[in-house]
């Protein structure tokens, strides 16, 4: 990629000393705002991210990272902090649903089921298969800062949290913002190529009277973010999540979230944890939820005793919905994480899905503003994501509801007698041939819980090639699994490149770790010479950087167990070209006209029609 210096910083107008330049303004800086400028500054643009409250999260918010998301954190240098500010791998590999913390009824502190979740235990090994990072844990109160550490470090001067938008203007050429320096009360304004909303819709898309499509506000959540001893009462040292649903007295069964969030020590021991519960939005009761009530009704869920300590840090409460925006693009301005989608937390696919909108985006905004892609590639970014948050939110949706639904497997019937379900828990979990066929018939709802906590298809398997932005092979895609629990690794143009371990100088090197951070990578065959040897030729003269390895005995990069060679899907005369991003751009099953066909898969994959397009891309505002 070849970079104008002006794109490195933000700059003073030479015409208006109050008007900062810079080609992108970042408008919110949670994670996904956050994880925005790290890319940009990694792929050698500079950007302006304003956040208007003075510091990052102070909520735990959302923690688990997927295998996806640490594979893009990776790649960017985050990964292995993340891991070690966040739970061990053995604290962070199940998910248990108990009757209580405490109590003294027959039924209390109770085991209903307990599995193996988000690529632990005996789900290990297929997601090793998939990538070579696991999943992370760590909530957004202690994951924000430390992406705002790097993002400050590589973008000096170019993070300003307690700076916010109170207007913007999208012209043709640019996007001029007035920003409001809240603590000063001074305001300024910034001129910029491209904006990214990541401001959870309180901004730019209302603004832009972008409409929110789908299931509106259905429930009112609830989060405490407490300090406690909880190790007594949760029997498992391995659970990132234990839900609670307890028998109140009045029959009913209540439900609380109990999310060990660490910091220091984890699992059961963990320090600070944070309880959900949700209400009906409008209704009476929630309206009467004041935080002295909140409090009372957890502990009264939990069945925690009235002596035990808990001190709350902090309340919060948000509208659920399961939307998306109708748009994630309009002009210069583009929408992503919770601006562009809304959906319950069941799955963990929130944040993980707004990094992923970030990354996807910030490749192509990065191309384009160096000359290298026509700035129809930005149309790409709304044809690729917003399926994806299609998905992402249908399922978060259904998850949320399928986990409610295990009720009917107690015998438990909602507005019942209170002594009928009292009975029906008992009777759940006595030693008798009829005890033990409930908890197995139980144990059978629960099982299809796998959707929630077991989706690798759903994590990994997103398929760009219908945006029309990748070089089809005629190759149908793979079946996919209805459930998103299987993942089928695939080199079909519009897939991620298929994880798999190499061997690059005699050590051990993962397949994406051949990427190099804003270029294309070319993989070819070990007869594959003529395709590096086009790669070379093109490099950096048509455009982006592409890097190239031919693969196979006698070269630098070796398939030691022939893995990759079943995944490429072409002879050792064939390619495959990758995406900046990782995802299948160009698939050739034979070495024919090696540049031609490089040129012509470059020219789809970056949105340009002819050469032309490349010398008058990015031109904009001055």
């Amino acid at each position: 990629m070849n970079l104008s210096p002006h794109l490195r910083t933000s700059r003073t107008s030479t015409e208006d000393p109050d008007v900062i330049d810079v080609p992108v303004l970042i408008v919110g800086g949670g994670g996904s705002g956050l994880s925005a400028s790290v890319f940009l500054s990694d792929f050698g643009i500079a950007s302006l991210l304003v956040e208007r409250h003075a510091t990052t999260s102070i909520q735990p918010k959302a923690h688990i990272l997927n295998a996806r998301t640490m594979e893009i954190f990776g790649h960017h240098g985050l990964a292995e902090e993340i891991y070690a500010e966040g739970s061990p791998p053995e604290n962070c590999s199940a998910m248990a649903w108990l009757t209580s913390l405490g109590g003294h009824e027959p039924y209390d502190r109770q085991v209903l089921h307990r599995s193996d979740a988000y690529g632990g235990g005996a789900l290990a090994e297929r997601y090793a298969k998939a990538s070579k990072y696991r999943h992370g844990n760590l909530g957004q109160r202690w994951l924000e800062p430390l992406i705002r550490r790097h993002a400050e470090e590589r973008n000096f001067g170019g993070v300003r949290f307690g700076h916010e938008v109170v207007q913007f203007e999208d012209s043709t050429d640019c996007v001029t913002a007035a920003i409001l320096d809240r603590t000063t009360d001074r305001t300024y304004r910034v001129r910029a190529q491209y904006m990214i909303a990541a401001d959870g819709g309180r901004t730019a898309g209302r603004r832009l009277g972008v409409r929110m499509q789908g299931t509106p506000t259905f429930l009112d959540w609830i989060n405490l973010h407490v300090r406690a001893d909880f190790s007594e009462f949760i029997p498992f040292d391995d659970t990132v999540v234990n839900r609670v649903s307890s028998l109140a007295d009045d029959g009913a069964l209540e439900h609380c979230g109990v999310v060990p969030m660490g910091p220091k020590r984890w699992g059961r021991h963990s320090e600070e944890w944070t309880l959900m519960f949700s209400r009906p939005p409008g209704s009476r009761e929630a309206a009467e939820l004041d935080d002295e009530t909140v409090v009372s009704m957890v502990r009264r869920t939990l069945k925690l005793p009235h002596d035990h300590p808990m001190e709350v840090h902090s309340i919060s409460r948000w509208p659920v919905e399961g939307t998306v925006a109708e748009r994630f693009r309009v002009g210069r301005v583009f929408l992503v994480g919770d601006a562009a989608h809304r959906h319950p937390p069941s799955g963990a696919l929130g944040l993980n899905t707004g990094v992923q909108d970030s990354h996807n985006l910030a490749w192509k905004l990065s191309h384009v503003l160096a000359g290298d892609a026509a700035p129809a590639l930005l149309d790409s970014y709304e044809a690729e994501r917003r399926p994806v948050a299609e998905r992402v939110v249908e399922r978060a949706l259904f998850s949320l509801f399928n986990q409610i639904a295990f009720t009917s497997g107690t015998g438990i019937v909602p507005g019942g007698r209170p002594e009928w379900n009292r009975a029906q828990m008992t009777a759940l979990f006595s030693d008798t041939p009829d005890g033990r066929t409930r908890r197995a018939v139980l144990g059978e709802y629960f099982e299809t819980n796998r959707i929630t906590t077991a989706h690798l298809g759903l994590e990994m398997g997103h398929d760009y090639a219908g945006a029309g932005f990748v070089v089809a092979d005629g190759t149908p895609p793979p079946e996919s699994d209805p459930l998103g629990l299987e993942y089928i690794q695939s080199s079909r143009p519009g897939s991620r490149m298929p994880h798999a371990w190499l061997e690059r100088g005699g050590r051990p090197a993962a397949t994406h770790d051949l990427l190099a951070r804003g270029a294309f990578l070319l993989l070819a065959g070990a007869n594959g010479e003529g395709w590096v040897k086009a790669a070379a030729e093109v490099s950096g003269t048509y455009g982006p950087t592409v890097t190239a390895h031919a693969v196979g005995p006698g070269h630098e990069v070796t398939d030691p167990d022939g893995t990759w060679n079943a995944l490429r899907g072409h002879d050792e005369d064939g390619a495959v070209l990758i995406r900046p991003d990782g995802i299948v751009a160009l698939r050739a099953h034979s070495g024919d006209d090696p540049a031609g066909r490089l040129r012509r898969a470059l020219d789809v994959a970056l949105g340009r029609s002819s050469a032309t397009a490349v010398t008058t891309a990015g031109e904009g505002c001055g």
